[in-house]
């Protein structure tokens, strides 16, 4: 019996391979300009986001006007490492059954982003600065999801807690700034920081 494959198919199958040689060039990029740490963090951080995202429990009202969950990663001039996050999260393919859209940003850039909506930026290289957290938190209610150590009490909304487990960790006033509210369960389970 011959299958035929159309051309949509075959579109489809040279995305998802794209896709894969992005993210093994990732693993690359990550190992040229990131401390072990920080890449360590980075690559729990995207597999941690949709347990963060999926836990606001107003998801939902964050969709752009495709129906896509929009996710801008923000660095600092370290363009490969922003593209290897980036090919990370697009790899997830959906948040809480919502597809993704992703995006790469800039501290530096000069052109302003279509700012609405945003469910999450995400934060893809160390240093940025705590004012660039807080205007994204309470001008543009985005949660900011950092996976660098100090962000969150710098005022990321979500990131990382490593000790000899690794746990969500939400910055309880910066999650209200945003319009955060996160379902209990999450709550429980996640190391919570208050100001």
């Amino acid at each position: 019996m011959e299958t035929k494959t159309t051309s949509s198919e075959k579109i489809h199958s040279l995305w998802r391979g794209f896709l894969l040689l992005i993210l093994l060039l990732s693993r690359i990029c990550f190992a040229d300009i990131l401390w072990s740490e920080d890449k360590q963090r980075l690559n729990v951080a995207i597999n941690l986001l949709p347990a963060c995202l999926g836990a606001d429990l107003a998801l939902a009202d964050k969709l752009s006007v495709t129906g896509k969950l929009r996710i801008l990663v923000l660095h600092d001039n370290q363009q490969h490492v922003a593209m290897a996050v980036s090919a990370g999260l697009l790899a997830l393919k959906t948040i809480s059954d919502f597809p993704l859209e992703v995006e790469i940003v800039s501290t530096s850039d000069r052109k302003k982003p279509d700012l609405s909506p945003i469910a999450a930026l995400f934060v893809a290289t160390p240093g940025i600065k705590s004012e660039i957290f807080n205007n994204w938190v309470e001008n543009k209610r985005t949660t900011v999801f950092s996976p660098f150590s100090g962000d969150v009490e710098r005022g990321a909304v979500a990131g990382i807690y490593v000790t000899d487990r690794i746990l969500p960790y939400i910055n309880l006033t910066q999650a209200k700034k945003a319009g955060v509210v996160y379902k209990p369960f999450f709550l429980r389970i996640a190391k919570q920081y208050d100001e």
